[in-house]
């Protein structure tokens, strides 16, 4: 049984504040031990679950956050940025499951740590078949194309609502409370990696219980950026029309077509 883990950094407990998540800052170092950490407790889950394959993805900035030599010696680790699928990327449809660690809440999200979606400073709002969506959602859209299920997600309080709400049948595991973008009631680390082994054990007891996240044909991918001219910029892709002066859309039937087209509106609306 092959699980996939994708492994974001603002979600990990003890992580507040932009020091933690950013190369250069004062307390990332620290950070990336956590985050390293959180991802082992998913993975010791997952062998203890039946897992006969372990595929850790870094998912976080430039996907290069985790510590390879404090890394459980059994998984396989996805490194290094860009690549197609992103934060997904070396899924395929011979997993049973994904997990998420250390996720976070949409952008918009009032209080939820560091919310955002892909980027701060680009993107307002992404939508897909009209519902808003954050990186677990669009991300769980992707394992869906595989037809793998969530069976785990792992982060704040606000995260663990979003992911409710679109897969309530996905275990969950709450590592912080939050107060404010930038503050939370936090398990101790260890604490958090205690539970996260055990959810991921649990997860992989009700597999039987998850469900693919499939959207019904056509997909609609809508948009709204941080700025005009962001949208002016992506509105140049091919197939890509605009609603108003900050969204855009683009509909296709292959969820793979439209995480490309998502890619390019992301990079070309980035500004400088």
């Amino acid at each position: 049984m092959k699980i996939y883990i994708s492994v974001d950094m603002e979600g990990v407990a003890g992580v507040t504040h932009g020091d933690h998540v950013k190369l250069e800052g004062g307390e990332y170092e620290t950070a990336r031990k956590w985050m390293t950490a959180e991802a082992n407790a998913a993975i010791e889950g997952a062998l203890e679950g039946g897992a006969t394959e372990v595929v850790i993805a870094d998912s976080h900035g430039q996907m290069r956050n985790i510590l390879p030599d404090e890394l459980h010696e059994d998984a396989l680790l996805v490194r290094g940025s860009p690549r197609p699928l992103s934060m997904m990327e070396g899924l395929d449809e011979t997993f049973a499951a994904v997990f998420f660690v250390g996720y976070h809440s949409m952008a918009g999200e009032p209080k939820g740590i560091l919310a955002h979606t892909y980027s701060s400073r680009v993107v307002y709002t992404v939508r897909l078949n009209g519902v808003s969506v954050g990186e677990a959602g669009f991300n769980a859209a992707i394992a869906g194309h595989f037809g793998v299920p969530v069976a785990l997600a792992c982060g704040d309080d606000t995260l663990d609502a979003e992911v409710k709400a679109l897969m309530p049948w996905t275990q969950r595991v709450v590592t912080k409370w939050a107060i404010t973008p930038s503050a939370a009631r936090n398990l101790t680390p260890k604490m958090a990696q205690k539970q996260i082994r055990a959810g991921a054990k649990q997860a992989l007891t009700r597999l039987s219980e998850m469900k693919p996240l499939t959207l019904e044909p056509p997909i609609r991918l809508e948009v709204s950026f941080m700025q005009s001219a962001s949208a002016d910029r992506a509105a140049d892709i091919p197939g890509v029309q605009r609603i108003n002066g900050r969204t855009l859309f683009y509909e296709d039937t292959d969820m793979m077509r439209i995480n490309r087209v998502w890619r390019l509106m992301l990079n070309v609306g980035f500004i400088p």
